[in-house]
C-alpha cells in the first residue's frame, strides 16, 4: 500500500504454477469514489489466485471496473474468471483493441510466437462477451483521464488517477533495489521507438508524481521513472544497432540475441544489479530481457528492408 498520496493502492498478486516468476503477475486494487477498480489482471493461470485475493480484500464489495493498460495475454488473462466471479464487472479496453478479446486466436497465436515455451505459463484466453468491455473512448469517471500511450503495445492506455497515473509498460518495468529506482526495457517484438517517446514525453506532462507500472509492485517516481526508460532506451539503441550490423550476418539469429543479452547484463548499469539476485532470478530476468532485444533487432531488419526497397 501506498503512502505518498491519499488514493489507496494495493498490489494483488495472480500467482502462476511457475514459483521462480514470484509476484511478477496480477493487478493494482483502488477504492475510487464508490467504486472498487482493478488496473490489469494478470495471467489465465494465475486467475483463481488473483479472484482469491480481490475477494480476501473486498469482502462482500463487488468489484466494479477493470481498466486494462494493454491486451498482453499477461495483463487481461484473468478477465474471464473475474467477470464469473462479478457478474457486473466490466473492463474499459483500447477501442482498436476490443475485438481480440473478443475473438482471442489471433492474441494467442501471437503469444505463443513472442512467449514461446512460456506461453502455457500465460495460459490461453476465452473469448469474452461484448457487453462486458467498454471502449476506453466511451468511458468517462469525475478526476480520471485516459491517455493513450503506443509503444510496448500498439493499443495502450495508461489512466490517471487525479494525481497518480498506471501506466501499465509504457515506461518499461522499472524496480527497487537498495533503495534506487532501476529500468527494464519492455521492448518486445517489434520495437516501434517513434511512438515509445512519444508516450514517454505525454507521460512526463501529466499532473502526478507517483505511478503504477507493469510487473512492479510498488509505486515509483512517475519523472525518474520516464527519465531512466528514455535513457536506456538510448543507451541500448546505440549498444545493439553497432553489434547488430557487425554480427547479424553471420550470426544465428537467436545466438546474437542470447549473446547480446548476457552483454547487456553486464554493460547496462540498470540490468546489473539484477546479477546480485542469484541464479534463477537472473534466468528469469534474461528470458525477458531476451525478447527486448528481439524487439530491437526486428525493428533494425524492417528498417534496414524499407530503405533497400527503395
Amino acid at each position: 500500500m501506498n503512502e505518498n498520496h491519499n488514493i489507496k493502492v494495493r498490489f494483488v498478486p495472480g500467482l502462476t504454477n511457475r514459483l521462480e516468476f514470484g509476484q511478477m503477475f496480477g493487478g493494482f486494487l483502488t477504492q475510487y469514489g464508490d467504486k472498487n477498480i482493478l488496473v490489469d489482471c494478470g495471467t489465465v493461470t494465475g486467475a483463481r489466485n488473483l479472484v482469491r485475493g480481490l475477494l480476501d480484500r473486498l469482502g462482500e464489495k463487488p468489484l466494479d471496473y477493470v481498466f486494462l493498460t494493454h491486451i498482453h495475454v499477461d495483463h487481461s488473462g484473468g478477465l474471464a474468471e473475474i467477470f464469473r466471479t462479478w457478474p457486473d464487472c466490466q473492463a474499459v479496453v483500447q477501442a482498436q483493441a476490443m475485438n481480440h478479446l473478443i475473438n482471442p486466436e489471433k492474441l494467442w497465436l501471437g503469444t505463443v510466437k513472442v512467449m514461446g515455451e512460456l506461453a502455457p505459463m500465460y495460459g490461453q484466453p476465452q473469448s469474452l462477451e461484448p457487453g462486458r468491455l467498454i471502449p476506453h473512448t466511451e468511458f468517462s469517471l469525475p478526476g480520471l483521464t485516459i491517455i493513450e500511450t503506443p509503444g510496448h503495445a500498439a493499443h495502450h492506455l495508461s489512466y490517471l488517477l487525479k494525481d497518480i497515473i498506471f501506466a501499465g509498460e509504457a515506461a518499461g518495468c522499472p524496480y527497487h533495489l537498495n533503495n534506487r529506482l532501476y529500468s527494464r526495457p519492455a521492448t518486445p517484438p517489434r520495437y516501434y521507438p517513434e511512438p515509445t517517446f512519444a508516450s514517454l514525453a505525454l507521460l512526463e506532462k501529466q499532473p502526478a508524481e507517483w505511478g503504477y507500472f507493469g510487473h512492479t509492485q510498488e509505486e515509483c517516481r512517475l519523472s525518474e521513472t520516464a527519465s531512466n526508460c528514455r535513457e536506456q532506451l538510448k543507451f541500448w539503441d546505440e549498444f545493439l544497432f553497432s553489434r547488430w550490423q557487425e554480427e547479424a550476418s553471420k550470426t544465428d539469429e537467436q545466438e546474437l540475441i542470447v549473446s547480446l543479452t548476457d552483454r547487456l547484463f553486464e554493460e547496462d548499469p540498470h540490468l546489473r544489479p539484477i546479477l546480485s539476485l542469484g541464479p534463477l532470478k537472473t534466468k528469469v530476468e534474461k528470458y525477458f530481457m531476451q525478447n527486448s532485444v528481439a524487439g530491437f533487432l526486428g525493428f533494425y531488419a524492417e528498417r534496414e528492408r524499407k530503405v533497400s526497397r527503395k
